[in-house]
């Protein structure tokens, strides 16, 4: 009987200690990994990796080492135990769980996830599903389709609850130009809807008395001067705060750009023909959308938060994989005749990022 009741109080013991008191600071990251399948040789969007490639990306992992980390571009639960090791949990999005194949297996669609160390107990997930708003395309006869949801994460820290969401809003609406582009406005107006269900969100959480961390891909240049879309939140929570400040992931990143140009005009002779002229994407165009997003009190007021200096170790597998074309698949040439033209980057075109909580 005595060690019956001793046992019940030492679990007891445990599962406070595991879910409610910590004395070490919580190590959260984020990662755009960039259309990750279930295994190597599996393309996904057609981007295929090899066991080199996975094996970089765990190396990563290992030596961020987050307590929790959002992952974006994901394309099942294979594709996110394939790169963490066994000492994670991970939840993904609902629009994942509800597809054809419940998300054990790849679709040909990316999803946002969220991991987190079994050893922090078990927090309650957190979905927002509002978040996969439906997608227009300006291009005529294109059917709409739900972009990415959110999914995230809720801790009982100290006494104080702490959710951490992790996010992947629109592509194509970097910054306030795009906004009234002809061929960016319609990926604009959806971004702008997601903008809105966010902060709807994180406004309730906060009456709730809650500490707020939106984590991962907003496609949004937030700390550039003046951006339309980070004067929406400051507008909702003038203490709000993007992190990191500090962006220098691909500051030794070597310059391919006349590498993708001969590989394009070889690959992709219609753009010459066109009129136009290849220009080099560069993952450089990247390193300032991944954020976390952070709404609260006390502590986090000088967050420890910092972009992995990926420049180094990330290289160029494929100079030329795509190039920007019109509704009628013709190249689609800016004002000044350039053509987008995309190349491969090894393991990923997003650098981590990570912050510490107190």
């Amino acid at each position: 009987m005595f060690r019956s009741v001793l046992f019940g109080l030492l679990s007891a013991v445990t599962v406070l200690c595991s879910t409610a008191t910590y004395s070490a600071d919580l190590k959260i990251a984020s990662w755009n990994i960039g259309n990750l399948a279930g295994k190597p040789g599996i393309p996904l969007r057609g981007h295929a990796r090899d066991e080199a490639e996975y094996q970089h990306i765990r190396d990563i992992v290992a030596k961020v080492a987050p307590d929790v980390i959002g992952l974006q571009e994901m394309g099942s639960f294979g594709s996110a135990r394939a790169v963490l090791s066994n000492e994670y949990e991970i939840v993904f999005e609902t629009r994942c769980l509800q597809n054809a194949k419940q998300c054990k297996e790849d679709v040909g669609d990316i999803f946002t996830a969220i991991a987190y160390r079994k050893s922090l107990g078990t927090p309650t997930e957190v979905q927002v599903p509002g978040l996969a708003v439906m997608h227009t395309s300006e291009c005529a006869g294109e059917m709409p389709r739900p972009v990415r949801g959110g999914v995230g994460l809720e801790f009982d820290r100290n006494g104080k609850k702490v959710v951490i969401l992790s996010v992947h809003l629109k592509a194509s609406c970097k910054n306030n130009s795009a906004e009234t582009s002809a061929d960016q406005k319609d990926d604009c107006a959806t971004l702008m809807k997601q903008v809105e269900v966010l902060l709807d969100w994180i406004k309730k959480e906060r009456q709730a008395g809650k500490t707020v961390i939106v984590a991962g891909d907003f496609n949004r240049q937030l700390i550039d001067h003046n951006d339309n879309v980070a004067a929406k939140f400051k507008a909702a929570d003038s203490g709000i705060r993007f992190e990191p400040t500090q962006r220098e992931c691909w500051a030794s990143f070597p310059n391919r750009g006349n590498a993708i140009i001969s590989a394009a005009n070889a690959k992709f002779p219609e753009i010459a023909a066109a009129g136009g002229r290849p220009l080099p994407y560069s993952p450089k165009s990247n390193s300032k959308i991944d954020y976390f997003v952070i709404s609260g009190d006390g502590p986090l007021a000088s967050p420890a938060a910092e972009q992995y200096p990926m420049g180094t170790e990330a290289k160029t597998t494929d100079f030329a994989t795509d190039y920007l074309k019109t509704c009628a698949g013709t190249p689609n040439k800016f004002e000044d005749g350039s053509v987008l033209t995309f190349s491969e980057v090894e393991p990923s075109d997003h650098c981590p990022i990570s912050m510490s909580l107190p």
